[in-house]
């Protein structure tokens, strides 16, 4: 009996140094991917806003109100701060952080990237605590190298590096600590756990719509993989469609309160897959296609680019032999992972391909179409797959010692060193391309010259960038005159793009070339006749043109669209003071003035206004108002 006691004393101590040592060696290896994932994305910090984060930051009117909009933003859907759309989204929850972010930081860029790369950090460091859980912390160098490989991987580069990616990286860091929350309550039983599990599910949905896929994924787990509490599963499980159901009544009925939410409202410039009479066999040959280049993205990360969207990718059929050979990997790799589970339900070969499958899967443009023909962003989710399968192939082609001590192997220390490398220089100058718009549309436009997009994008940074940012008037005109001819390839692709033609008519009003200005936006309006800023810069030719009545027609239409924009009224004021019908242009100026007391320019063209009148005490009252604030304002 003291020899079975003293013997039963010795296996405790030995299991408790056992697991002290494992868990100091998991937490100097996370500490290690979290300084890694930082150090890798330290560079993006210098970088600026890029792309929508303008949409989403800079020019969203509710965020830039601050902390006071956050209950504004949980109760209108996605875009609303920025634009009206019926193919509208439900995340609030990256725009709440964005509003709390602008209350402190205002503009200063810094902090919004910092937060993107401690999240990401979060990130890998989550999925690290998972898979080593998953695996029962027998594969923990697995574990290890695939978090370290996402933490490298340059397909991330969009996601880190574009702050409007946030909602991305917040669904990510959700999804898999409800995961790692989840794998504690099979192991005590506590119904706190159960609760905070199933409320960060939640989040992960009000972040992005990805963490749909996980009411997949987390049965998965938890009636395969980590299987011996079954009651427990049942119970997961039913608090994440309960977390799901309570999403999706929520977003329906914000949306609907909006009128939002109408999927018929893509446009083809965004989606080619959505051009109308589009035969449905090269609709699905195209997403085929589409989803053979995501697999090769993930082994060959080149090359990057920001937009995928019209015509980066061109139209195909069935009988395009890539289509054929994506479609053939494709059923490959559901084939051989249901044929694994068969024989294993616990094989870790078929959860990394059935991961990479389902979170890919709303992706496709098959069931349904979505805003993007093809996006980097889309393989965040999936690209963990990748990330497992590739240790996974090398413990077992490659290595020949088991546990944590395949890393001490030449010959695999040395794969996972080139690979690493490699990525890591990839992804570092990826990041460097993203430290504002004109730097990452110069870079990308090389990688893909028929997107049609990315012309535009060029042109439009020229013009509204580049320009501003030169004093030279001659050097000013050779920069407008290389943003017309990235418009005209835009528009030589794509000859619809009235987004194009009406940047086109305002560079060449910007020249006072009047008749090119407005020859593109009369063109413009045939394609988009509800174009308010191309109504209001044609109306403007006409101003400068001396055609001043067609200028009021137009400007009146566009009041009647958008009733509080105060510069409107200025225009049609001025266009009735070149009349001569000074009643009216004192009239709509002071309307001006109610929508919005503080636009000087109000107050000036009242001035100019009562001096053409004769009536000089008015005059010099106005001229006083407009000096309080433009001190060298004279009539």
């Amino acid at each position: 009996m003291p020899n079975s006691m003293a013997t039963r004393s010795i296996d405790n101590t030995q299991n408790t140094s056992s697991k002290k040592i494992r868990f100091s060696l998991n937490l100097k290896l996370t500490l290690l991917l979290g300084l890694i994932s930082f150090i890798v994305y330290a560079n993006t910090l210098k970088n600026g806003f890029v792309l929508d984060d303008n949409d989403v930051i800079k020019s969203n009117a509710f965020v830039t109100k601050g902390i006071p909009a956050i209950p504004e933003i949980l109760s209108t859907p996605y875009r609303r701060g920025f634009s009206i759309n019926s193919n509208d989204l439900y995340r609030p929850l990256s725009l709440v952080m964005f509003a709390a972010e602008y209350e402190f930081f205002e503009l200063n860029s810094v902090p919004y990237h910092l937060i993107n790369i401690l999240l990401f950090a979060g990130c890998v460091i989550l999925l690290f605590r998972f898979l080593d859980k998953l695996f029962e912390q027998k594969k923990t160098a697995v574990a290890f190298i695939a978090s370290l490989l996402f933490a490298l991987h340059p397909i991330h580069t969009e996601v880190v590096a574009n702050i409007k990616s946030r909602d991305e990286l917040l669904c990510f860091f959700f999804a898999f600590l409800c995961l790692n929350v989840f794998i504690k309550y099979i192991q005590s039983g506590k119904i706190i756990q159960l609760l905070v599990g199933s409320f960060c599910f939640f989040l992960s949905l009000i972040s992005k719509e990805t963490g749909i896929t996980f009411l997949a994924i987390i049965p998965i787990v938890f009636f395969l993989y980590i299987n011996e509490q079954r009651k427990r599963s049942i119970y997961i499980t039913s608090g994440i469609v309960l977390a799901a159901v309570i999403f999706l009544a929520i977003r329906l009925s914000v949306l609907n309160s909006y009128n939002a939410g109408n999927v018929s409202d893509i446009n083809f410039i965004d989606n080619a897959l959505a051009k109308p009479g589009l035969a449905i066999e090269s609709r699905i040959a195209t997403a085929v296609l589409i989803m053979g280049f995501y697999i090769k993205l993930l082994f060959v990360p080149y090359p990057l680019i920001c937009d995928y969207s019209y015509n980066s990718i061109p139209l195909v059929h069935f009988n395009d032999p890539l289509v054929l050979i994506s479609l053939a990997v494709y059923l490959f790799l559901a084939f051989f992972s249901i044929r694994s589970l068969i024989k294993n339900h616990k094989d870790p070969f078929a959860f990394a391909i059935l991961f990479f499958l389902v979170t890919i899967s709303i992706f496709t443009n098959i069931p349904f179409l979505i805003g993007s023909a093809m996006g980097e962003r889309f393989l965040f989710f999936g690209s963990v797959g990748y990330c497992l399968a590739l240790p996974l192939i090398i413990e077992k082609f490659v290595g020949t010692k088991t546990g944590f001590a395949i890393l001490k192997q030449p010959k695999v220390l040395g794969v996972i060193i080139i690979i690493s490398i490699v990525y890591c220089v990839i992804t570092i100058a990826r990041n460097d391309d993203w430290l504002d718009n004109y730097t990452l549309c110069k870079a990308d436009i090389q990688k893909a010259p028929n997107n049609s997009r990315l012309h535009y994008y060029m042109g439009y940074e020229l013009e509204n960038t580049v320009v501003k940012n030169e004093n030279d008037p001659a050097i000013q005109q050779h920069i407008r005159g290389e943003a017309i001819n990235y418009f005209k390839q835009a528009i030589e692709i794509y000859p619809d793009f009235a987004d194009a033609r009406a940047n086109l008519g305002y560079v060449y009003f910007n020249m006072s070339l009047y008749d090119s200005a407005e020859f593109y936006d009369k063109s413009a309006l045939k394609f988009k006749p509800d174009f308010l800023d191309v109504i209001n810069n044609l109306a403007k030719v006409y101003f400068v043109t001396k055609k001043y009545q067609q200028a009021i027609e137009l400007f009146r239409k566009a009041i009647d669209a958008n009733p509080n924009n105060a510069e409107l009224y200025t225009n049609i004021s001025a266009c009735f003071g070149s009349l001569g019908r000074y009643d009216s242009a004192i009239a709509y100026a002071n309307k001006g003035l109610l929508i919005n007391p503080g636009f000087n320019v109000l107050y000036e063209n009242i001035a100019f206004t009562y001096k053409l009148m004769g009536n000089r005490d008015s005059a010099r009252k106005y001229e006083a108002i407009a000096q309080i604030k433009n001190p060298g304002f004279r009539l």
